[in-house]
């Protein structure tokens, strides 16, 4: 009996170490430069081209997915009523937008609301004034239906809006497009939020 429980310590205290030697060679690893950043440019397992989709701008101007053929532009979905994650994620596109200035990345933004109904050019535009948005290569979205835009975030970046209580249920990535149309890259737009890894990947990109 002994014998048997001197044999069974022996071999917690082996699995012990090991654990304890895996513990250490994880943590001395070299850190990924960024585990915000998602490169989707090979996977295969989905089409990752943005569907044709149009709207109005901020400003009441008609605007399509075609004006940005050629163009890397980053995707966001937003609402100006947004209780929650938007708080966030606007001021942290607003960090990006001023490091592609800084960087003279040349990078479009695009929002998309999803409260289409409430989210007028004229709401877009306050919303845009209240984070002190520079709408030089930043613009806003809406003119379309509900139905529309659940079905765009689906089709073009595989992402869920849905009607939640008091809330819209969004994605809180950013989704950065390439010059063809194909989204390459997902961002996380809120808590892991890393400008200065997301500029570093767009130089490359767009080089």
């Amino acid at each position: 009996m002994f014998g048997n429980k001197t044999n069974l310590l022996l071999v917690l205290l082996g699995v012990f170490f090991l654990q304890g030697c895996s513990f250490l060679y994880q943590n001395s690893e070299p850190v990924p430069q960024s585990e915000s950043i998602i490169d989707v440019s090979q996977n295969e397992e989905r089409n990752w081209d943005v569907v044709p989709f149009s709207g109005l701008t901020q400003d009441g101007d008609e605007w399509s997915t075609e004006e940005m053929e050629g163009t890397y532009w980053v995707a966001k979905f937003v609402f100006t009523r947004c209780p929650t994650v938007c708080m966030t994620m606007t001021p942290n596109m607003v960090q990006l937008q001023e490091a592609l200035a800084e960087e003279d990345l040349d990078v479009e933004i695009i929002s998309f609301t999803v409260d289409p109904e409430f989210d007028s050019p004229e709401a877009l535009q306050d919303y845009a004034e209240a984070y002190n948005v520079s709408l030089n290569n930043w613009d806003f979205i809406t003119g379309y239906s509900e139905d529309d835009i659940t079905a765009f975030a689906l089709e073009s970046f595989a992402g869920t809006v849905m009607p939640a209580e008091n809330d819209i249920i969004h994605p809180t990535r950013f989704y950065v497009v390439n010059d063809e149309g194909r989204v390459v890259r997902l961002y996380d737009g809120e808590r892991d939020f890393d400008v200065e890894a997301y500029i570093e990947d767009l130089k490359v990109l767009t080089n």
